[in-house]
């Protein structure tokens, strides 16, 4: 529910679930197959924080700024989803780990 926070990042983790609970959502849990068609205007939705800093697979070199996802078997392992559980696990996940790191909207600011 909606109400104060410590923090504006736990707020607007909050305002997000209220979003996505009102979206018409597919129904499709990520990874599997897509079935809706855009008539259906049915959608589905990933969460992911733009302040980590990844290795790059192939130069093994930092990258900064670069998304951090959910775990692999936590909600949608960072995946475009239609269910509700588990965008609800990954903005439980996203709110338990909140990077608090700079980013480069921060540093265009």
């Amino acid at each position: 529910v909606f109400g104060r926070h410590p923090h504006g990042f736990y707020g607007m983790v909050e305002m997000l679930r209220a979003w996505v609970s009102g979206l018409p959502l597919s129904g499709e849990k990520a990874g599997a197959a897509v079935t809706t068609t855009p008539a259906s205007r049915k959608i589905r939705v990933a969460f992911v924080q733009f302040s980590g800093v990844a290795t790059a697979p192939l130069t093994k070199t930092p990258v900064a700024g670069s998304a951090i996802k959910t775990p692999a078997g936590v909600g949608t392992a960072g995946r475009l989803s239609g269910d509700f559980a588990q965008l609800s696990a990954d903005l439980d996940w996203h709110e338990a780990n909140y990077m608090e790191k700079g980013t480069y909207v921060n540093l265009g600011l």
